[in-house]
């Protein structure tokens, strides 16, 4: 991979981060949207590597593609993003052990799932008139306008900052939904780290693309951490991970 020259141990501007970007190695994608492959660097946690994929929500936007069948396989994700003309995506929120969500899901307008209100599932990635939205539980004021919607959690950023109490122990993938609060967004993976680590990395400003990270959510992860992206050049990046997933979400071009 070739590594651009600004990302060579560049410092972030928060010097108390224990984190440091080691790559970047960014390609395009369609509708102006990128995907990075990144590298980021701790003296007490090593290395954690992160695909991060970023897109302008005045070009493109959020879509939660719904996954009924439990026997599925984790096969179905390319069909899922091909049909819906994705960009790119992730998988999305948790379920339960029948294979129904785990918390409120608005798939196209299809509400599916019931809200909760949790430590763990405390915020939701919403899109109402193709814009998307990432707020917290208290936040909420129901479903009108809204045409797609995951509920996940924990928290991992909040107003900039690292959010406190996340589990510094088990390491993990994670997957994540997060924004600067205004038109740059991105989902991706983390491969492998904590809560706490993936919430330093996020909210360290200007370590992911000089960005300010003001929100960030954990989806699920571990095995069913998944990852799509279809190049400019309409070659693809298919990561479906290990287990039959319920939900995505999906990066599409607004109309």
């Amino acid at each position: 991979m070739k590594t651009s020259k600004r990302d060579l141990h560049a410092p972030p501007f928060r010097l108390d981060s224990p984190w440091r970007l080691v790559t970047d190695s960014p390609q395009a994608l369609a509708q102006g949207a990128t995907l990075h492959e990144m590298r980021f660097t701790s003296q007490d946690a090593g290395d954690v590597d992160v695909s991060v994929i970023s897109f302008d929500s005045r070009s493109n936007t959020l879509r939660v593609l719904n996954q009924p069948n439990p026997n599925a396989g984790s096969s179905a994700m390319r069909g899922l993003m091909n049909r819906a003309g994705a960009i790119a995506g992730v998988n999305g929120g948790y379920f339960h052990p029948d294979f129904s969500p785990l918390g409120h899901l608005i798939a196209q307008e299809e509400k599916i799932g019931s809200l909760t209100r949790t430590s763990l599932v405390s915020g939701m990635v919403l899109v109402t008139d193709q814009s998307p939205s990432l707020i917290w539980n208290r936040e909420y004021h129901g479903d009108a306008g809204v045409s797609d919607l995951i509920q996940c959690g924990p928290r991992l950023v909040d107003g900039g900052e690292p959010v406190s109490g996340l589990n510094n122990n088990k390491l993990s993938a994670r997957t994540f939904v997060a924004t600067d609060g205004s038109n740059h967004w991105l989902i991706g993976v983390a491969r492998y780290t904590t809560l706490q680590g993936l919430s330093e990395i996020l909210a360290t400003p200007g370590l992911i693309l000089g960005l300010r990270i003001d929100r960030a959510l954990n989806l699920d992860g571990g095995r069913s951490t998944a990852l799509y992206a279809r190049r400019s050049d309409n070659t693809e990046l298919n990561d479906p991970g290990w287990s039959t997933v319920r939900n995505y979400l999906a990066v599409v071009p607004r109309h």
